[in-house]
């Protein structure tokens, strides 16, 4: 079986777990970008894929795997708006190329919390060196970890969220082809994602330097900011969130 998830020092407890019970030539793990994962279940050249919310509505023939997901509640560290200037002074906003989730939450955090109608920008290549004035932008993964320091205004958004509708979020979710799978290998995919998550601290130890952070901001990461089961409260937040995304206009990537 393909399994693509993202290469994100996140999914460090996933790809531990799935390692630990499956051998290489029974699983192949595919490291991509969160765009790259939904297209890659989309053209069924992986069998399943930890896939961003904001790709479900382009799948009918999926199923999503009942308990795990990559969440949060409250701050999650790793999605943020960035800002040189005051939320309520920006025109622009520079998205996430490879972002869909963190891109519509964006434009419904703008819209229903902030009450704003900024101009959005989808980047070329990185926008980093481009937030500055009156324009923002969405930075997601360990890249916005690191960069975090570096702008005077930090927006997390899940944090915005959680104070908007008062519940926790998911940003990536288990979807696969229920063709591809019997119960009982269902079952061993199940056992291997809690495994690594029970030992997730083991896989901050383990990845920290790979990553290229310091051993205690990775542990914190994985253990306090990063939530990983998807419990019924994210599932509510899910639909919610897919319900304000489908009143948003030009959300393409």
């Amino acid at each position: 079986m393909k399994i693509a998830l993202v290469s994100y020092i996140n999914t460090c407890p996933f790809t531990d777990g799935l390692s630990r019970f499956f051998e290489q030539e029974e699983c192949q793990l595919r490291l991509l970008s969160p765009d790259n994962c939904a297209l890659s279940l989309k053209n069924k050249e992986v069998d399943m894929a930890l896939m961003p919310v904001g790709a479900i509505p382009d799948f009918k023939e999926i199923q999503l795997l009942p308990d795990f997901c990559i969440g949060a509640d409250g701050p999650v560290q790793s999605v943020f708006l960035f800002a040189r200037k005051p939320i309520q002074d920006i025109k622009n906003v520079f998205l996430d190329r490879h972002s869909r989730t963190s891109n519509g939450l964006a434009k419904i955090l703008l819209r229903h919390h902030w009450r704003l109608s900024p101009t959005y920008i989808f980047p070329e290549a990185k926008h980093f060196n481009q937030i500055e004035g009156e324009t923002a932008g969405v930075v997601i993964g360990d890249k916005a970890l690191k960069l975090k320091s570096h702008f005077e205004y930090v927006y997390d958004l899940s944090e915005y969220w959680k104070e908007m509708t008062g519940l926790p979020f998911a940003f990536a979710v288990w979807a696969f082809y229920p063709e591809a799978f019997s119960s009982e290998r269902l079952t061993r995919i199940s056992e291997a994602l809690a495994f690594g998550v029970r030992h997730r601290a083991d896989s901050a130890l383990k990845w920290a330097s790979h990553f290229g952070f310091e051993t205690e901001k990775a542990l914190t990461y994985l253990t306090k900011d990063i939530h990983y089961h998807f419990t019924y409260e994210r599932k509510e937040a899910m639909a919610l969130y897919l319900k304000l995304l489908a009143s948003e206009n030009g959300i393409s990537v």
